[in-house]
């Protein structure tokens, strides 16, 4: 399995959902650049995102807006196999080769796609992480119940800005 060459202790993963109310997309946006503040005053400095569509990206591109105001912040793409985007959208099929272009570390699990692979990203980030931001509903179904559950398995503190 791949590994991050930085110190698990340092990294912060995100998960959240693909959909979400598009007219919250300021407030989520708030959320998750507060959050990703909070986390980088108290120390964490390498960002990981699954690069899937919605909060995913989000967070990802929030990352990436940061960069000039806090130094030594990174962000690690864990892409979960080569081809990732190709269903998207052309809009989001930009806006995720932009980010993966700019992305500190690409991490690419897998060269195929295969039915579990999704978790399997899932359970890389948070086995490469210490900390995980989350836009989680509390359904419980899903690959952000499943990696929100999976940090809870293993006392992984969670802040939720759902």
């Amino acid at each position: 399995m791949n590994e991050l060459k930085s110190d698990g202790t340092s990294s912060v993963a995100f998960t959240g959902h693909r959909f979400y109310d598009f007219s919250q997309r300021d407030v989520i946006q708030a959320r998750l650049t507060s959050a990703i503040l909070d986390a980088y005053e108290n120390g964490f400095r390498n960002f990981i995102s699954g690069f899937a569509l919605g909060i995913d990206l989000m967070a990802a591109q929030l990352v990436q807006s940061l960069k000039r105001e806090l130094p030594g912040i990174t962000l690690t793409a864990a892409v979960p196999f080569a081809g990732q985007s190709e269903r998207y959208n052309v809009y989001d099929k930009k806006v995720y080769s932009r980010l993966l272009k700019l992305a500190d570390k690409v991490i690419v699990l897998s060269d195929y796609y295969y039915p579990k692979c999704f978790l399997d990203r899932d359970e890389f980030m948070v086995e490469n992480a210490s900390c995980l931001i989350a836009y989680y509903d509390g359904r419980e179904r899903g690959g952000t119940y499943y990696t929100v559950k999976k940090a809870r398995a293993r006392g992984i503190p969670i802040i939720n800005v759902y």
